[in-house]
């Protein structure tokens, strides 16, 4: 038998989203803290690219996903 989604299921979605970017941005920090302390150049690059380039981008996805759920769970009811 099919499980029933949720009736909040883009909120939940949204939050998942956030978590899943906050435990990223937790992993490129603790890959540049330890790039610094190790003085691992080319790594330390990496994780600065990455986070220009890429998280950058997806903190606006997930700012505008959360935005859509808020607004639509606002006027569900």
């Amino acid at each position: 038998m099919r499980q029933q989604q949720p009736r909040n299921w883009l909120m939940a979605l949204a939050a998942k989203a956030l978590k899943y970017f906050l435990l990223s941005l937790a992993g490129c920090t603790i890959a540049y803290v330890t790039s610094v302390v190790l003085e691992i150049s080319f790594v330390r690059e990496v994780v600065v690219v990455i986070l220009e380039q890429i998280l950058a981008k997806v903190s606006i996805l997930v700012v505008c996903l959360i935005a859509i759920a808020v607004i639509s769970e606002s006027l569900r009811y």
